[in-house]
């Protein structure tokens, strides 16, 4: 698939709009929450929290950026 910035993606119940080739703005389908989020890191607490006990912890915003990544 290939992505565009500046476009949003339905990933499940999360919207996923792409800043950059790596970096993306993503909200939940109700616009909730907006965090900032890539392949590798999120701004939310279920990662913050996770990824220092389990470094390769992964929370449903990196899940939705990289199955739009493939």
């Amino acid at each position: 698939m290939s992505i565009k910035i500046k476009e949003p993606y339905m990933v499940d119940d999360l919207v996923v709009y792409f800043t950059s080739d790596s970096e993306a703005v993503v909200t939940d389908y109700d616009c909730r929450f907006e965090l900032k989020a890539s392949i590798n890191r999120c701004e939310c607490c279920t990662y913050r929290f996770n990824a220092y006990r389990n470094p390769g912890f992964q929370c449903r915003h990196i899940k939705a950026i990289r199955k739009l990544l493939g």
